[in-house]
């Protein structure tokens, strides 16, 4: 309970502290010593000629640009499925050790073999 109170007062002492600084900003105003209040007035803005609105893409630009960028994912696309389909684990009726990449298993056995008897060794060692 006294946690609470605590934490309580705590968010209540927060809130007036970040209460304060915004009562001095409002006081750094220039005072304006009785003198009338400046309006300012805005320029009338310019008018200028209405635009044909040529400034665009021409349609020819436009198709070129989709083109390319559907290249681009077409050729993203490409690279991530050849990737997927080297790197996809073997089908079950196919033995583990055929294929590219037997030696990188071959050497990971080696490296387990060693591991356990490591192991083993630093058991009996103790």
């Amino acid at each position: 309970m006294q946690f609470r109170v605590k934490a309580l007062v705590l968010m209540l002492a927060l809130a007036v502290a970040l209460a304060l600084p915004a009562a001095p900003a409002l006081a750094q105003q220039a005072p304006s010593l009785g003198a009338p209040q400046q309006t300012e007035t805005a320029p009338q803005p310019v008018t200028t000629a209405a635009s044909s609105g040529g400034g665009g893409l021409k349609t020819w630009q436009e198709i070129l640009i989709f083109g390319a960028g559907v290249v681009l994912l077409a050729g993203i696309a490409i690279a991530i499925i050849s990737d997927a389909r080297e790197r996809a684990p073997a089908p079950e009726g196919e033995l583990a050790t055929v294929g590219p990449h037997r030696h990188r298993r071959e050497s990971k056995e080696r490296g387990r073999a060693r591991a356990r008897a490591a192991r083993r060794a630093r058991r009996r060692n103790r």
